[in-house]
């Protein structure tokens, strides 16, 4: 694992804590910040279910202002830390232990993303949910985008959000919402 572009190119990352958790592929990782690339200058950034913390830090190697990182498990906490470390992203980036529904809760009436980034256990079935609090919330700015990486095609918006284009890379498929404008 390794951030793929920006200014901490190439940079190691640590794994996640155990071969449970799922890495995003660095050819899907590539594939979203493509398609970010125009938004992610100076953005905002929430990575839910964080993992090893690895697309967040991909966001501010490539120009994100900020980036939260929210996970719930003390492990991927650990490996998130160490990797934060490892990029010298401490100023940038903000570490909460927290389950994402309590997160996205705390951020409300806080807190604005630019940029929300979902990437649960496929099984999880979290999606739906933490859509529609982020809707509900209003945590993330008109015209903002989320990124959901999922097993399945997600069939319908959650939350109000417009789906804005699915592509599938392997086993992976990508849908990006976009907020209101």
């Amino acid at each position: 694992m390794r951030i793929i572009a920006g200014v901490k190119r190439g940079t190691k990352l640590l794994p996640p804590y155990n071969n449970n958790v799922r890495p995003t592929a660095d050819r899907v990782k590539e594939a979203i910040f493509g398609r970010l690339q125009f938004e992610i200058q100076d953005a905002v950034v929430l990575d839910l279910f964080a993992g090893s913390g690895a697309l967040g830090l991909e966001a501010v190697s490539r120009g994100a202002a900020e980036a939260f990182l929210v996970d719930s498990d003390s492990r991927a906490i650990d490996v998130i830390e160490q990797n934060v470390r490892k990029t010298g992203f401490e100023n940038s980036v903000k570490i909460i232990k927290k389950d994402y529904a309590d997160a996205i809760k705390e951020f409300k009436n806080k807190l604005k993303f630019d940029i929300v980034l979902i990437d649960p256990p496929y099984s999880s079935g979290f999606y739906q949910s933490a859509v529609e609090l982020i809707a509900e919330s209003g945590i993330l700015q008109d015209g903002g985008i989320v990124v959901l990486e999922s097993a399945m095609a997600m069939e319908s918006a959650y939350g109000g959000m417009d789906i804005e284009k699915t592509k599938k890379y392997g086993k992976t498929y990508v849908t990006y919402l976009k907020g209101g404008v």
